[in-house]
């Protein structure tokens, strides 16, 4: 198991953490991180991503073709239904 230590950065302390916990959990400089302490433990995982509605509809460049009329070919009423 890796360890690392406690360093002071202005009115805070930070660690600095092994490539290899970076690489295992996927994270770059600059990511963010949600901290816990639960049980006596401090316990790190990647942020959850946020997005906005205009970020996620970004690259959307409309519904594409025309829709398929479902209907056409299928012929006339059969029956009493109405068509």
């Amino acid at each position: 198991m890796p360890t690392s230590t406690l360093t002071k950065w202005g009115n805070s302390q930070g660690i600095i953490l092994p490539k290899s916990i970076c690489e295992a959990l996927g994270l770059s400089c600059g990511d963010k991180v949600d901290l816990e302490v639960a049980d006596g433990e401090l316990r790190m995982r990647p942020a959850r991503k946020s997005y906005t509605i205009q970020a996620l509809l970004a690259d959307y460049d409309g519904p594409g073709p025309e829709p398929v009329d479902y209907w056409e070919g299928w012929g006339g009423p059969v029956g009493k239904e109405v068509w």
